[in-house]
């Protein structure tokens, strides 16, 4: 007889995420997980895909006791959560199209360099706006070359100070205990994973429906590219009405994904420029009738604008979730930043090429969302685990809010970060001793039993990896292309 696993690291994190949202501890005993393997890391990846979407799962059963439902069961595929970490494309796959797609020809400011003193230079420069600064601030043409020279020619910590000074997105390569010894890894690893503020507030008469828990609930979402988007698209799943703003000419606008990416399934995508006096007070207008306000812009950037205490005074029981890269706290505080950086910054790329470099016969190539790449530099780790653990993070604190409106009346600010994410994932989601059999990403399937309309033709899509009793999961609108809503409320 074989006896499955109980995947007991899984439900360890789980608790230890529930935890920092402010759980009660028994409500995560209703999980169960499923599905073998792991993605190959120094870092327990599939645990934590397998964890922070039980998180979600678990806050929707704590809501759903609202209204005097017996907390559901919940499952929960690790095999699959993994396939739902993987970009670009997401869980959906074209038809007739192989799983692993080459990288576009215009990454080339998307990629590390070396240093004079022998580190490694993270650039992020996939968007025109973010490659533009970093042209600008080393007086250079735009050209990859150019850039890798000076870069060459500097040491890590000065050539990153000189970039940052100039607000572009990079990262000097560190360990974990480098990190750790900066004043910014410091102030990072003093915060709490979930910063939470209850706000006193009264007259929400809205309640969760069992079959459709967040029917009726309006999410605000000003986010960027995955952490954020990641949430927003869970709670459309659960039923909300997800309304994503963006400013006309943005990157993301302008980019490949304005015309529909899987991050934006479920959501309304309309064009307003809050920078105007005119979209500031249309803006205003639809805080006002929001429940969840999702953001994750540049830090200060929309504090600049309307500030917190301007928000909640016009929504004073307003859920507000927020995102940044390297903390509330410390002199990173307002340092732009994506995944791919922080993991510089923090010390997971060096982890992943030392871990590589311990049994390089077997772990060499590394997977990088699919793409096989060596061990001569820093390495990202397989997938953008950052991002989407925070994401689902976020989306399951929206829904303890929801729960904590609905039983007090209450708002509340949860606050969080990618860096303080990272901290958690090196501490405390290290890899076992026996992970199981290797989860090579893409996975193929498996894949739901019906065909849908994607923004670039038809394509099949993973199986959802949550289960929860009663309550099926699905988005009610396809990946739409910005602009093609207007900026109001459906309903």
């Amino acid at each position: 007889m074989i006896m499955s696993r109980t995947f007991p690291e899984t439900h360890r994190l789980l608790s230890h995420l529930w935890s920092a949202l402010g759980g009660d501890a028994e409500l995560t005993s209703n999980v169960t997980f499923t599905g073998e393997g792991a993605m190959p890391s120094p870092f327990a990846l599939t645990d934590l895909a397998g964890a922070s979407n039980a998180l979600v799962a678990t806050a929707v059963g704590e809501l759903l006791g609202e209204v005097g439902e017996p907390h559901p069961a919940i499952e929960v595929d690790r095999h699959i959560a993994s396939g739902w970490f993987r970009l670009p494309l997401g869980p959906s796959q074209p038809l007739g199209e192989p799983l692993i797609v080459p990288m576009p020809a215009n990454l080339d400011f998307f990629t590390e360099l070396p240093t004079a003193d022998d580190r490694w230079l993270r650039l992020h420069g996939i968007f025109p706006s973010a490659r533009a600064r970093i042209v600008k601030a080393l007086g250079v043409a735009d050209d990859i070359d150019a850039v890798a020279a000076v870069v060459k020619a500097a040491p890590a910590d000065e050539i990153e100070q000189r970039l940052v000074d100039g607000n572009a997105i990079v990262a000097a390569s560190r360990t974990p205990e480098e990190w750790l010894e900066t004043p910014a890894g410091r102030a990072v690893d003093a915060e709490p994973l979930a910063a939470y503020t209850e706000h006193p507030a009264s007259g929400s008469t809205w309640r969760p429906t069992p079959g459709r828990p967040l029917a009726g609930i309006k999410v605000l979402d000003m986010t960027r590219v995955i952490a954020g988007p990641v949430g927003t698209r869970w709670l459309a799943a659960l039923g909300a009405e997800v309304l994503r703003i963006e400013r006309p000419g943005s990157d993301e606008a302008i980019s490949h994904g304005g015309r529909g990416a899987e991050m934006v399934l479920g959501k309304r995508w309309a064009f307003l420029d809050i920078k105007t006096p005119e979209g500031l007070e249309q803006f205003k207008r639809l805080l006002a009738e929001a429940d969840v306000f999702v953001h994750g812009y540049r830090p200060g950037a929309i504090d600049a604008i309307i500030s917190e205490e301007v928000r909640r005074a016009i929504k004073p029981d307003l859920v507000e979730v927020a995102v940044r890269a390297y903390g509330w706290t410390g002199p990173w505080a307002l340092r732009r930043g994506f995944d791919t950086v922080v993991q510089f910054s923090v010390g997971l790329a060096n982890e992943t090429q030392r871990w590589a470099l311990e049994d390089p016969e077997t772990r060499v190539p590394i997977s990088v969302n699919g793409l096989m790449v060596d061990a001569s530099r820093p390495r990202h780790t397989t997938v953008e685990g950052l991002d989407f653990t925070t994401g689902h993070m976020m989306a399951a604190a929206a829904i303890r809010g929801l729960t904590t409106r609905a039983r007090t009346g209450a708002g509340s600010t949860w606050k969080f970060s990618l860096a303080r994410t990272a901290s958690l994932v090196i501490k405390d989601a290290r890899s076992t001793a026996d992970p199981g059999p290797a989860i090579q990403i893409p996975i193929d399937g498996p894949w739901e039993d019906r065909i849908y309309a994607g923004p670039f033709g038809p394509v099949k899509r993973l199986v959802f990896p949550v289960r929860i009793e009663g309550t099926p999961l699905f988005w009610e609108r396809p990946a739409e292309r910005v602009g093609s809503a207007t900026p109001n409320w459906a309903f």
